[in-house]
C-alpha cells in the first residue's frame, strides 16, 4: 500500500462527505420537483451537482442540513443552473455565482 499522508486522507474524506451531502440534496430536490424533473437532462443534473458541491463549501454544515431542498421548484433549479455557464469539472463557478446560489438555497422556506 503506498504511503498516503494524513492530509491526503483528510482531503479525500472531505470530498466523499461533500459528494454524499450533495447526492442527498439532489434526491430531495428530485422528490420536490416531481414529474417536472424529467425536463432536466443528465448534463443538467451533473451540472447541478457540481454547482451544489461548490456551494456546499461555503455554507455551514448545520445550516446545509436544514435547507429544505424538497421545496425547490423547477424554476429554482433553473435559476441555480443559470450560474453554470462555462462550469465543468475542474472549472468552478466564480465567487459571485456561488454566493447567488447560496442566496437561493437559504431563501427556501
Amino acid at each position: 500500500m503506498p504511503d498516503v499522508s494524513q492530509k491526503e486522507i483528510g482531503k479525500r474524506l472531505y470530498h466523499v462527505h461533500r459528494e454524499k451531502r450533495v447526492e442527498e440534496a439532489i434526491k430531495k430536490i428530485k422528490s420536490g420537483v416531481g414529474s417536472e424533473w424529467s425536463s432536466f437532462t443528465r448534463e443538467d443534473i451533473e451540472l447541478l451537482g457540481h454547482l451544489l458541491q461548490c456551494t456546499w463549501n461555503v455554507i455551514d454544515q448545520k445550516i446545509w442540513e436544514n435547507i429544505p431542498f424538497s421545496r425547490m421548484t423547477k424554476n429554482d433549479v433553473r435559476k441555480v443552473l443559470s450560474f453554470g455557464e462555462g462550469v465543468s469539472p475542474g472549472k468552478n463557478p466564480d465567487t459571485a455565482a456561488v454566493n447567488e446560489i447560496k442566496r437561493i438555497l437559504l431563501s427556501l422556506k
